[in-house]
């Protein structure tokens, strides 16, 4: 396929910017590498774009993978850290309540930097 890899760093998730009809199977499409930010532009059938998309389709379902596995492992670690404290008695429900102004106005609880 005429698309499968960045003519500068071989990476293979070239993302099409923009495409304009040139005949009736020919598409001119300008490409951008995410990983180099190399752009180039070049004719390609399109049964070449219907794969590309159809790749693209792999690669969004691997980074949303990726993502979730990240989301548990964080989620993960959040809890082995809380479990420990709650047993201990160091977290109460006051460290949950919204923070109290002088003036009694609630306000978003400020953190020391």
């Amino acid at each position: 396929m005429a698309l499968s890899a960045c003519p500068s760093c071989d990476s293979s998730f070239l993302q099409p910017l923009r495409c304009e009809p040139r005949g009736s199977d020919e598409v001119l499409v300008d490409l951008r590498c995410p990983e180099c930010m190399t752009h180039l532009q070049a004719p390609f059938s399109r049964a070449d774009m219907a794969e590309l998309d159809r790749r693209q389709s792999e690669w969004r379902e691997e980074i949303v993978a990726a993502y979730e596995r990240s989301v548990t492992e964080s989620m993960e670690a959040l809890a082995a850290c809380l479990v420990p404290a709650l047993a201990a008695d160091l977290i109460g429900a006051d460290d949950f309540a919204p923070f109290r102004s002088p003036g009694g106005f609630a306000t978003a609880r400020r953190t020391a930097r």
